[in-house]
């Protein structure tokens, strides 16, 4: 008898512990979460790769004064709006561009050529906000066939004194280069 009850409790613990492994079949936990977030920003970059610093040795009155090299610029951009990039060239003070103390050249004697186009003078409004009235040039206008994308250009530079005579001194200035995304 005792091996029947024995077996009788063995076999209602048996019955317990099944019902109690059956009960948590299915139970859930809580559920946690993770918040992720990821930016990459747009970009928009002009480089000089080489003709930073340009030189005339020696100016000519009456005649067109090319410097002696390129200025190799790459724009690149990586954009998630925008249908043009323009890239824009200008002087901060259109009637002195270049200056020699109290004398100086206006911008508009100023020329560029990108990729051995025609030369035009920086006399133009900005674009985009970018140049000032009266001194700046479009050097280009990229239409964008994809919103990633680079471009190498060469400008170069001249200073038109057809019909001017300067004094003589040492004229110095600089050209500022950006592009905008219209």
């Amino acid at each position: 008898m005792r091996h029947l009850v024995n077996g009788a409790l063995l076999g209602l613990a048996t019955v317990l512990a099944a019902g109690t492994a059956n009960a948590q079949v299915g139970l859930l936990s809580n559920t946690a979460t993770v918040s992720l977030s990821a930016t990459k920003a747009s970009a928009l970059t002009v480089a000089i790769n080489s003709g930073a610093t340009q030189t005339l040795g020696a100016l000519t009155d009456n005649a067109t004064n090319n410097f002696p090299s390129s200025v190799n610029i790459t724009t690149a951009w990586d954009l998630n709006a925008g249908t043009n990039v323009y890239l824009v060239g200008w002087f901060a003070t259109p009637a002195s561009a270049l200056a020699s103390g109290g004398n100086s050249i206006p911008s508009s004697w100023v020329k560029g050529s990108v990729n051995s186009g025609a030369f035009n003078a920086f006399s133009n409004g900005p674009v985009g906000g970018v140049g000032v009235a009266g001194g700046s040039l479009t050097l280009f206008n990229e239409v964008l066939a994809s919103l990633s994308g680079s471009r190498t250009d060469n400008l170069d530079l001249q200073i038109d004194l057809t019909g001017q005579a300067l004094v003589p001194g040492t004229y110095t200035g600089t050209l500022n280069l950006r592009a905008v995304v219209q």
